[in-house]
């Protein structure tokens, strides 16, 4: 299997270099179809300054992507999985940002064939970031490791073949400066594969075996009912022995705090009241589905339009989840025992 899997990557990794000959040649072919043009005038030759420049802002962007991306997978060990979660995250939204930017930009004449590589160097990069934080996150939870893994060994060969094309990206540059006059046009490297050992499947395995030993970046599930949250509506106005006392009126509302304790987001968590009044041989029971919520956040959930019991003992039990996979369930249900005013 781990055969197979670097095999397939080796096989990729032609396919790729192909297609970029392919681009290589037919981008060459539309700059041999160009002709000669007079001498630059000042106004063109500031459009040129103005545009290498903006490139360059771009570059220094994405080198400065790279930097933090690798920093994160070098304290991957040292963060919880939510602070890996956030800075992976930033890292896809900023990359995704450079590239609209690049495809944005509108390149003087003669210049279309460098911005061709140069956007392709972008649209790679951001498929690299894109593509290695679902299959990282997978890898984690073993599911479908050995598709996974492949997704992350050829996350890495996006991230090389970028760094080949941007070398195209200079010399074209280069060229176009030349062909109307510019010498010495120039723009800064940018290789951001830090190890191009990861472009090996197998490195990929040992560099996920490695860091799921790791506790704080394992899976951890749980919801919460946060017990002193609790608001009824009407308004609790003192207490007697264990029981609540509500002031008067024709029905009951209750909101209260669900918080997820866990290190992943829980989508479509259930919260259940169970209503029960004492001599009433009907429970009422309500359901809410909070869509989705974060790692540490508290959602607020009301239910409305139990029937108000005056002078009676009631009883409300309030139940989160549990989610899928969650093991501590002693905070997952609370009980407040209450009576309204006659």
């Amino acid at each position: 299997m781990e055969r197979r899997g670097k095999r397939e990557s080796v096989i990729i990794l032609i396919i790729i270099l192909i297609i970029a000959a392919v681009i290589v040649s037919w981008l060459t072919g539309l700059w041999s179809c160009e002709t000669g043009r007079k001498d630059l005038t000042e106004e063109e030759r500031l459009t040129i300054a103005d545009y290498v420049n903006s490139i360059s802002v771009l570059v220094q962007h994405s080198n400065k992507i790279s930097i933090n991306y690798f920093i994160t997978l070098d304290s991957i060990k040292d963060i919880t999985r939510e602070e890996l979660d956030n800075n992976l995250s930033e890292i896809i939204e900023e990359s995704r940002i450079i590239l609209e930017n690049c495809e944005e930009l509108y390149p003087p004449e003669f210049f279309e064939v460098s911005h061709g590589y140069l956007r392709l160097v972008f649209q790679i990069r951001n498929e690299a970031y894109e593509n290695f934080k679902p299959a990282l996150f997978n890898a984690l939870q073993d599911l479908d490791v050995d598709i996974s893994s492949s997704k992350i060994t050829n996350s890495f060969l996006y991230m090389f073949m970028s760094d080949e094309i941007y070398k195209y990206f200079q010399e074209e540059l280069n060229n176009s400066g030349e062909s109307l006059g510019i010498s010495n046009l120039t723009i800064i490297d940018s290789e951001i594969l830090q190890d191009k050992n990861l472009t090996d499947s197998q490195n990929v395995i040992s560099f996920i075996s490695d860091i799921k030993t790791v506790t704080g970046l394992q899976e951890r599930r749980g919801v919460a009912v946060i017990d002193q949250s609790v608001d009824f509506d009407p308004t609790i106005i003192n207490e007697q022995g264990e029981y609540l006392i509500l002031a008067s009126g024709s029905e009951i509302s209750v909101t209260i705090n669900i918080e997820n304790q866990g290190n992943v987001i829980e989508n479509d968590v259930i919260v259940n009241m169970i209503y029960k009044a004492e001599g009433i041989s009907d429970q009422e029971e309500k359901n809410y589905t909070i869509s989705v919520i974060n790692p540490s956040d508290q959602k607020s959930v009301t239910l409305s339009g139990f029937t108000a019991y005056p002078g009676k003992k009631c009883e409300l039990e309030i139940t989160a989840g549990p989610v899928p996979g969650e093991v501590y369930l002693a905070n997952n249900t609370v009980k407040y025992k209450f009576m309204m005013e006659n």
